[in-house]
């Protein structure tokens, strides 16, 4: 063997090692959220990573972006976790409209409470298509059970109040399916749009004027943050409110059918994990939420004066008192 062979068979052995530590850099998470710095998804992100296995700061580091409620800081956030060279972008809720225009040259993994392919994200569920995938909260046939549910709480109910955001992707698909479950058990639903934080109270006080016997609060990112303020609303309207997900009733609300959020934030690693290991991001499956929860907050009950059927009391996942 010549002398040229030799010194090329020992620089590829002293360079080996150092090509092995870069390959198994960790790998860069970027985390945007419309919300302030902590968000409580972040710190549920990490601890479904670490239930799988990863190691922040050795298999992973997390690049992470708030907007502080400020959604004309999230493009330029977006440009900046670009930036970064990440390896997969996740967001959440509304926040992730925004990473549409990234996606070709990064990976989306995403927790929305919306219809993702109303939203863009996909052409389907099974088979997403567009280097998105991730969890939705949005399932049509939850809309049926939260009316029966109501209708087994509240057996005389003929007047339903929908309260809902038009900008919420896939909403009024949602409301007609409610529409016509309703209308199936003889019950009619009248739709209230609310866009804003200030256009709640002036819709419970019109729900309030018009008597009716129960309101729905379809969940997305505006009524899931003003729930400790909807809770008092409708505790004063005095009029049995169901909600959509496990935290309104956590805030003080009566009733809800729906999954729990925390579930999905952690769900949310499974995701991630998938794509750091070489996943497709477009033929990874779009997923709804699994675990449904009956919850139910009896001090909100005592305080309407309202009786709950010991029959709905047994099936309860959940009784707060």
């Amino acid at each position: 063997m010549n002398r040229r062979r030799l010194l090329v068979l020992a620089l590829s052995a002293a360079l080996a090692p150092l090509t092995a530590s870069a390959q198994r850099r960790p790998a860069r998470v970027g985390w945007l959220s419309y919300l302030s710095d902590p968000d409580p998804a972040l710190g549920l992100l990490r601890e479904g990573l670490r239930g799988l296995g990863h190691v922040e700061g050795k298999s992973y580091v997390i690049v992470a972006r708030h907007a502080n409620n400020d959604f004309s800081r999230l493009p330029a956030l977006v440009d900046e976790l670009v930036a970064e060279r990440i390896d997969v972008l996740v967001s959440r809720g509304p926040s992730v409209d925004f990473t549409k225009r990234v996606r070709d040259r990064v990976p989306v993994a995403f927790v929305y409470s919306g219809d993702p392919i109303a939203a863009g994200f996909a052409d389907s569920l099974g088979k997403p298509g567009r280097n998105m995938t991730g969890m939705t909260f949005m399932a049509m046939e939850l809309c049926a059970k939260r009316v029966e549910v109501l209708k087994e709480l509240l057996p005389g109910v003929k007047r339903i109040a929908l309260l809902s955001n038009p900008e919420h992707a896939g909403e009024l698909l949602e409301y007609r399916v409610t529409e016509d479950s309703a209308r199936r058990i003889g019950v009619q639903v009248t739709r209230y749009l609310v866009q804003t934080p200030q256009e709640l109270a002036p819709a419970f006080a019109a729900i309030r004027a018009a008597k009716f016997d129960a309101i729905l609060v379809f969940p997305d990112s505006l009524t899931l943050n003003r729930r400790k303020e909807i809770a008092v609303l409708a505790a004063e309207t005095k009029i049995p409110c169901l909600y959509g997900w496990t935290e309104f009733v956590e805030a003080g609300g009566l009733v809800s059918y729906g999954p729990t959020l925390s579930e999905g934030f952690r769900a949310l690693a499974v995701f991630t994990d998938k794509i750091l290991k070489g996943g497709n991001a477009s033929e990874i499956p779009i997923e709804q939420a699994r675990s449904i929860s009956l919850t139910l907050n009896m001090s909100a009950a005592k305080a309407l004066g309202l009786r709950v059927p010991p029959a709905l009391l047994a099936r309860a996942d959940r009784v707060i008192e």
